[in-house]
């Protein structure tokens, strides 16, 4: 059977529809299409790369005679520093050089280069690995499937997540179930960002861009030594942007207007004593978004078009703090990390997604709809460890212990009603819930010979929620059904072990294999069930396993990395119908995701860098199937997605990525690069009634740079391809909201 129809699906939930990864739908390339890619091949053909033969490898030098190589990249995705080719872990990395205005600005972009992941938005930013995530989900008081991190403090919700990837030193997407190695478990991999640190010298930094249809950003930052001897240093970062959406609202004849955020950030770092060292961060970001909402069906929506009267508007607030301490003793390390963080979230909508014409005779009213909600959490980490300098030799023992806690309080509604009702008398569905975490977890890597090494851990988790749930109505049209209230509380108790090993073939060359069991906590919903009790849920697991190589070519100038794995997806939380309008929140459903990934890293030349990354991904419902009685058909209904690919899932994801570099005699330096994404068909819920066709992404850059200034010209979207960010289907409607199309600006920036 169809999901609800239109009626049902404004109900709550509907908000968050599902947002895809900025990919395009292929269109033949004719006109200006056809230009842009005979321009990208005409720049790569006239680029002066070489042969790529082991003879041009072997004499290959730089300007000052160095050999040609890759940069050492260090990670931290097992929470020590090691180099990324000698990590046995499945993560792609993104440095400072790929973040910009002109490259990679936001947070969801870092899924265009990563295999087997899509970011979305479902009104919060969330990620899917490997077909793992929580696209299942809606409502309030959901919690994150793939686990985000900032400076390795845990954003307990997605809304949580920054929209910007401002004063971003590096990135780095971990794949697959991590059950010991972060504070929080989580079910399908990591997000981690990790913020610039402080300079250690009076410098500043400047961008200011302008682009297609009033677009405009600004930002800088500045680093102050705070002392003569340079033992205490300050960063302050602030940063402005204005971004259009670029819909046309048919209702009002105007184009929808923009969205305004602010954002900043003081960081100061220290050193107390020999031995012990303070980092203290403090951030905040506003973001207000004043267009109409966007939603439309998906016909019009491919138009950038929409026909919505109702004065619709979003504004989130997101704020921490962190104190991080470090201390070393003589035979091990300290670390302690305090966090609190923080948002607001307030979001109204045209709730009929029409501007008329409305027939109350027919019951076709003008409606509204949306969100209000405010969450807190405060989390504590305590970690110990081993020092580990350079390469483990055999024998070694290095190790790594630690103590998480998480209390978080959420207090928030959905509401729904005719158009005209004040927001303090709209049918609202409430929600006030806190929970608490504790885990005590641990690792050790044994190096049984000097190219063997062993690894195993376990966490121990225990969990406590409680919370009162309210549905009222002072309209008096009890859209949510008649007013109710109900309190519960929940506690969940886990066990996750992980287990690795890893093995050098020859020093350029590691395999190695790993399974790991995650875990993600149940909860309370904001529903209630047929029986009037609150909706509770219980936790989800996943058991991943995984076998990857990582390869060192050419005397370093280039890498290959390879990994294959299989993870099965248990008591997957879901949204269920349990009558024609009402749903509550079960684990309903089971899934299995496998396939592999291969990344490529390669210097052609001194000047010319080529990435490229594919993958596959076979991620489908082994068991989803929930029966119900309908009071519109007077029987009992039976739905079963059993068989139907996860949402979110492309079969095959690929992506390719090109940087050029020229410096000349006279100081004057050219940049260029490109990157192109491509992502297979894919849907967007588990009705799977609506299939996003492939899609594919151009975006480029070039500029010139001398001494401390920079000027570069960018591009987004350059087939200026038609394609849905975000979808829901309605009964038998399928509505969606547009993804910009194709968009031109400058950024230029200044250092000192």
């Amino acid at each position: 059977m169809q999901e609800a129809d239109l009626t049902t699906a404004l109900l709550p939930g509907y908000l968050e529809g599902a947002v895809a990864p900025e990919m395009n739908v292929v269109k033949p390339a004719t006109g200006l299409r056809r230009a842009v890619l005979l321009g990208c091949a005409s720049v790569l053909t006239l680029m002066p790369t070489k042969s790529f033969s082991q003879d041009a490898v072997e004499e290959a030098v730089t300007l000052d005679g160095s050999a040609v190589v890759l940069d050492t990249i260090i990670v931290n995705a097992r929470r020590v520093e090691e180099e990324l080719q000698n990590s046995p872990v499945a993560v792609t990395v993104q440095t400072a050089d790929d973040f910009g205005t002109a490259k990679i600005d936001r947070i969801a972009d870092l899924a265009k280069t990563a295999p087997n992941v899509i970011a979305f938005d479902a009104n919060a930013l969330s990620f899917v690995i490997r077909g793992v995530g929580s696209q299942n989900m809606q409502g309030l008081n959901n919690e994150a499937g793939v686990g985000i991190f900032i400076d390795e403090v845990y954003l307990g919700r997605p809304d949580a997540v920054p929209y910007y990837l401002d004063d971003i030193e590096q990135t780095e997407i971990v794949r697959g179930s991590q059950a010991t190695i972060y504070g929080r478990n989580t079910i399908g991999g990591t997000v981690s960002l990790s913020s610039r640190r402080p300079g250690d010298t009076f410098a500043g930094q400047v961008e200011t861009s302008f682009g297609s249809d009033g677009y405009w950003r600004v930002r800088g930052g500045v680093d102050v030594p705070l002392t003569e001897d340079g033992r205490w240093l300050s960063r302050t970062y602030l940063t402005y942007t204005s971004r259009p959406d670029g819909i046309n609202n048919l209702a009002t004849g105007e184009d929808d207007l923009t969205q305004d955020a602010f954002a900043g950030r003081f960081a100061v770092t220290g050193e107390v004593g020999d031995a012990t060292s303070v980092y203290f961060t403090v951030d905040f970001e506003q973001v207000d978004d004043n267009g109409q909402g966007g939603w439309s069906p998906v016909d019009l929506a491919l138009k950038h078009e929409s026909d919505l009267d109702f004065p619709a508007g979003r504004k989130d607030k997101r704020y921490g703090a962190m104190l991080r301490l470090e201390h070393d003793f003589d035979n091990f390390w300290f670390h302690s990390i305090s966090a609190f963080r923080g948002y607001t979230h307030d979001y109204i909508l045209d709730g009929d997604f029409s501007s008329g014409p409305y027939d109350p005779a027919n019951q076709f009213y003008a409606l509204q709809q949306g969100r209000e909600q405010r969450f807190r959490q405060f989390t504590q980490e305590f970690r110990i460890g081993s020092y580990v300098d350079g390469e483990p030799l055999a024998g070694e023992l290095n190790w790594n212990t630690g103590l998480f806690f998480l209390g978080d309080d959420l207090d928030g509604y959905e509401f729904y009603d005719l158009d005209y009702v004040p927001r303090n008398f709209v049918s609202r569905n409430g929600v006030d819930t806190s929970s608490t975490a504790v885990s005590a977890f641990g690792n050790v890597d044994y190096q049984v010979t000097n190219r063997l090494g062993l690894s195993g851990g376990l966490r121990i988790t225990q969990e406590n929620r409680w919370g009162d749930i309210e549905v009222t109505s002072p309209s008096g049209t009890n859209f949510y059904g008649y007013p109710e209230s109900g309190s519960t509380s929940v506690s969940f108790f886990d066990v996750s072990p992980e287990a690795g090993i890893d093995f050098k073939v020859t020093d350029n060359a590691l395999v190695y294999g790993r399974v790991a069991r995650g875990f993600k906590s149940g909860g309370i919903a904001q529903f209630f069930n047929a029986d009037g009790s609150v909706n509770t849920y219980d936790p989800e697991t996943s058991l991943s396993f995984e076998a990857g190589a990582k390869i060192q070519l050419f005397n370093g100038r280039a890498a290959l990395d390879f990994a294959a794995f299989h993870t099965n997806w248990n008591d997957q939380q879901s949204n269920v119908f349990i009558s024609d309008i009402q749903r509550v929140t079960a684990n309903a459903s089971s899934a299995v995701s496998r396939g592999f990934e291969i990344s490529a890293d390669a210097l052609l030349t001194d000047e010319f860098r080529i990435r490229a990354t594919y993958g596959y991904l076979d991620a489908h419902y082994e068991d989803f199937r929930y029966s119900f009685y309908s009071a519109r058909s007077g029987r009992t209904e039976t739905v079963d997605y059993s068989g139907n690919p996860i949402p979110l899932s492309p079969k095959h994801s690929a992506s390719l990525s090109l940087d050029w570099e020229k410096e000349f005699d006279n100081g004057l330096t050219l940049l260029a690069s490109s990157t192109y994404s491509y992502r297979s068909s894919y849907t967007f819920d588990s009705v799977a009634a609506y299939e996003q066709p492939d899609t594919h992404l151009i975006d480029a850059s070039f500029g010139v740079r001398k001494g401390n200034w920079e000027a570069q010209f960018w591009g987004k979207n350059l087939l200026d391809e038609d394609y849905l960010s975000n979808y829901f289907l309605a009964g038998s409607t399928d509505y969606g909201i547009a993804a910009p199309g194709r968009t031109f600006g400058v950024s230029l920036k200044a250092s000192w």
